[in-house]
């Protein structure tokens, strides 16, 4: 997190726009899991009133961090100049405009609930929490295995783990990145 060199004016108006912020509703549903989740417009939309009602914008910015993994930057700027701010990256599912707009969506999405302290109960990020892989990761790998098995079966061996479900989700991320 970075901050500008005082807070005194941001951190009086954060105060007062968290008393009035609520939590994101689960507006979307995920068509994979036939799971409802708070998408990113619910999350602007549970925060952006009650920021701007009291000076503070929100900027975000995209970024590559390096080949395959995208970063997201969040700033909350107070009129006063004041500023918070963090960043995230995660690594990109497929190498395509789809894989692009998919990883910063999502890295928004977290990125703002995060620093305005608020929760998107999101059912498709279950497995996030103990970082198993995903049913969907699943898939992309087992589409790919049998054109893949040597590439695979490596890969299982360098992150030390007997199956595909035993990887975590950035081991999976990894892999497919590499099959495709």
């Amino acid at each position: 997190m970075k901050t500008s060199d005082t807070l005194t004016k941001i951190a009086p108006a954060l105060l007062a726009a968290q008393k009035a912020v609520g939590n994101a509703k689960k507006q979307a549903t995920n068509p994979h899991y036939k799971s409802k989740y708070a998408n990113l417009e619910a999350v602007i939309e549970a925060v952006k009133d009650a920021l701007n009602e009291n000076g503070i914008a929100i900027i975000q910015t995209v970024g590559e961090v390096g080949a395959g993994t995208i970063s997201v930057g969040t700033r909350l700027l107070h009129e006063s100049g004041e500023y918070i701010e963090g960043s995230a990256s995660a690594p990109l599912s497929k190498q395509d405009a789809q894989g692009v707009g998919s990883a910063v969506t999502y890295l928004r999405r977290y990125s703002l609930a995060a620093i305005c302290s608020i929760t998107q109960e999101d059912d498709d990020g279950e497995s996030a929490k103990d970082g198993a892989i995903s049913k969907a990761q699943l898939v992309a790998i087992q589409t790919n295995a049998e054109k893949n098995k040597e590439m695979i079966e490596k890969a299982l061996s360098y992150f030390k783990v007997s199956d595909l479900t035993k990887l975590s989700q950035s081991q999976a991320n990894i892999i497919i990145n590499k099959l495709n």
